[in-house]
């Protein structure tokens, strides 16, 4: 495979990685700082907001970004490495050795990393099921809360955020068929008509969680590496009434503020004081 093919699959297996906390893929984050493939050889190295940001969600990024590359049929050697972490150097003899979670960290791996994984999926289906069901409810004004109970995956339109949660539930072992209900709990179960307003509301306040986290963790690396926001793309949590994610466009790039002279625009630095500014969520009703 030509150094060029290999690098575009490189960038397209890192498409698939996910940070686990924040359900985006790692290139949408602008985590990933390089990629180089020549001869067989890929290499790759990680960035992260801050450098405390947690050991097992930084292993877990690094160690699916070597899984995913060395899938990959024309890479002979795959090189990690994740820079600027107080853990980096551990991390990276793990990698390196292809030691595991709990070779690398011995009795620090408290939890499972599987478990920690399933914790992360179930939290992301949940912010999904909210972004699909509250995106119909808009659509629909004459439809209750407590009648999603009675809403199947058919019946949601064909939207971006219809097809996240699909993916979000198989992920899950879920069904996807179209007669499958809707609002459901971890285990694929209806809940009361009582409890729906109470259980929307909680899934919710997970999806504003894991959204302000988001917003959050892509201003600190604007922060730390000014010039990252160039490779950051636009959330795909960020849907209007319609369900589709808004484009960036040319005048103004995915992370960067909308008006000229703001910090975080291409080749300025972003200032600590800026960053409330930068990665405050948008207005959105949640009533």
């Amino acid at each position: 495979m030509w150094a060029a093919q290999l690098e575009g699959a490189a960038r397209a297996a890192l498409d698939t990685v996910y940070d686990p906390e924040l359900d985006e893929p790692i290139t949408d984050l602008g985590f990933v700082r390089s990629l180089t493939a020549d001869d067989g050889h890929v290499t790759v190295h990680l960035r992260l907001p801050t450098s405390f940001c947690s050991p097992n969600f930084a292993y877990l990024m690094a160690s699916d970004s070597k899984d995913a590359l060395s899938a990959l049929p024309g890479a002979r050697e795959v090189t990690v490495v994740l820079d600027d972490h107080h853990d980096s150097d551990l991390i990276n003899r793990g990698l390196a050795a292809d030691a595991g979670y709990r070779g690398t960290f011995g009795h620090e791996a408290e939890q499972d990393l599987e478990e920690l994984r399933d914790i992360f999926r179930r939290k992301a289906h949940t912010a999904a099921m909210e972004r699909a069901l509250s995106a119909l409810l808009r659509d629909r004004p004459e439809l209750a809360e407590e009648q999603l109970g009675d809403v199947v995956l058919g019946d949601l339109p064909d939207t971006a955020a219809t097809r996240a949660l699909l993916r979000r539930r198989a992920a899950l072992g879920l069904g996807t068929g179209s007669a499958d209900p809707a609002l459901v709990d971890d285990d694929g179960r209806r809940y009361p008509a009582g409890e729906i307003p109470l259980r929307l509301r909680f899934a919710r306040s997970v999806r504003i969680s894991i959204d302000g986290n988001a917003h959050f963790c892509r201003g600190l690396l604007r922060t730390r590496y000014p010039q990252s926001g160039a490779d950051q793309s636009a959330r795909p949590e960020e849907f209007p009434a319609g369900g589709e994610p808004v484009p960036a466009t040319d005048s103004v790039k995915a992370g960067e503020p909308a008006h000229a002279g703001e910090p975080g625009r291409a080749g300025e630095p972003v200032q600590a004081g800026d960053l409330f500014q930068l990665t405050a969520p948008p207005k959105e009703n949640v009533s």
